[in-house]
């Protein structure tokens, strides 16, 4: 059986009892208040708390979460945290920003039920600089998660609603996914997986359920679905052999904006499944791995095969895009310029891009990262990037 949960996203300006000074929600280190190159910046004037205006008789839950998006924020930055409504404080799991990286993460925090209240909920971040030159960091969206009981009076009418998640495999390309019974008050089905593979949400877990939100949606997820009968095809052939798959799904309703239904964690029966793919990673990126002002970064992937051997290969990677300034290729393998880089809007991107076996070579495989913007350049985030290879 799966369970119905309620999202409330924190919605910024003053009509929503957030006003703002800069238009992305920031977190300073008290230093900054004072700091003579930073004080005066529209950073700098953010107090970090938040307001998020829940409206539920606290009773009728069964558990409540804090989830965010953060771009981890300057390398160094240390003990990052939040507290709800004065009664709790909670750390933000640590990353990699202490050991000056660039990083991102989408926490899931679970909160104690009278942690809130019906109504504003005030959500105090902060952070301290450790070894930072300032202690900084990003919400770029934030929400609270509520499980409500099976009695909730706003179930009435889906309250008899249960699904799981059906599989089928295909090949060992592909595995068709569906659910177990149809119901036209669905609108939409989004498929979260559970394998091993690229860290692509930061949280340094390569065994993990995939995937994140950006700008609330979901990305790098399985798949999502808007047209009955919700089924999908799972492209599996640059995932490695494994054991243990899982998948889950979050089916959304029609004409019910923020109630969604998660249903139970389905294990993937694979046993036919084996592909030859292999992940190699970089094993000494630079700290912080932060091209700006032409200051030229360096790493390395070393690999195991003759390139003549390689069926398939991929690059996962995922930057802050601060800007490439002037530079038409920032971004290069063994020399060969691989377009990473976005538009330059400070925003998270993770790509996965298929890489001519002719650019590898058996043995080193040099990464070089260049950007000669006067700021923030462009930032490759935990954990790196990696080359997936089937051979």
């Amino acid at each position: 059986m799966g369970k119905f949960i309620r999202t409330y996203w924190y919605k910024q300006g003053i009509e929503y009892a957030n006003p703002f000074y800069n238009s992305r929600f920031r977190v300073n280190s008290p230093e900054a208040s004072l700091h003579p190159d930073f004080m005066y910046r529209s950073e700098a004037r953010e107090n970090g708390m938040m307001q998020i205006l829940i409206n539920e008789d606290l009773s009728l839950l069964d558990e409540a979460k804090l989830y965010l998006e953060i771009w981890g924020g300057h390398p160094g930055t240390a003990n990052k945290r939040v507290s709800i409504n004065g009664r709790s404080i909670y750390s933000i799991a640590e990353v990699g920003t202490t050991s000056n990286n660039c990083t991102h993460q989408y926490p899931i925090i679970p909160l104690k039920i009278t942690d809130l209240v019906n109504g504003y909920n005030a959500i105090q971040f902060s952070c301290d600089q450790g070894n930072s030159f300032w202690g900084h960091f990003i919400v770029d969206n934030a929400c609270l998660i509520t499980t409500l009981k099976a009695n909730h009076p706003d179930l009435r009418n889906i309250d008899d609603f249960d699904v799981s998640v059906i599989s089928e495999i295909i090949n060992n390309e592909y595995i068709k996914l569906g659910l177990s019974s149809q119901s036209d008050i669905i609108s939409k089905v989004d498929y979260w997986g559970y394998y091993y593979g690229y860290d692509e949400n930061g949280n340094l877990e390569m065994k993990d359920w995939h995937g994140f939100t950006k700008e609330k949606e979901p990305s790098a997820i399985i798949g999502s679905i808007d047209k009955h009968p919700f089924e999908i095809s799972w492209d599996i052939s640059m995932i490695p052999e494994q054991d243990d798959m899982k998948v889950m799904a979050v089916v959304h309703f029609k004409g019910i904006e923020n109630i969604v239904y998660l249903t139970s964690i389905a294990d993937l029966n694979i046993s036919k499944y084996e592909n030859k793919v292999k992940i190699y990673a970089s094993k000494d990126i630079p700290t912080p791995f932060w091209s700006r002002a032409k200051n030229e970064k360096r790493c390395s992937i070393n690999i195991d095969v003759d390139p003549k051997h390689i069926k398939c290969a991929e690059l996962h990677i995922v930057i802050w895009d601060g800007g490439r300034g002037n530079i038409e290729h920032p971004f290069k393998i063994n020399g060969h310029p691989i377009a990473i880089a976005g538009e330059g809007h400070h925003d998270v991107i993770y790509r996965k891009l298929n890489i001519n076996p002719n650019f590898l070579k058996k043995g080193f495989n040099e990464i070089t990262l260049l950007s000669d913007t006067e700021h923030h350049g462009i930032e490759v985030l935990l954990p790196g990037p990696s080359l997936f290879i089937k051979t």
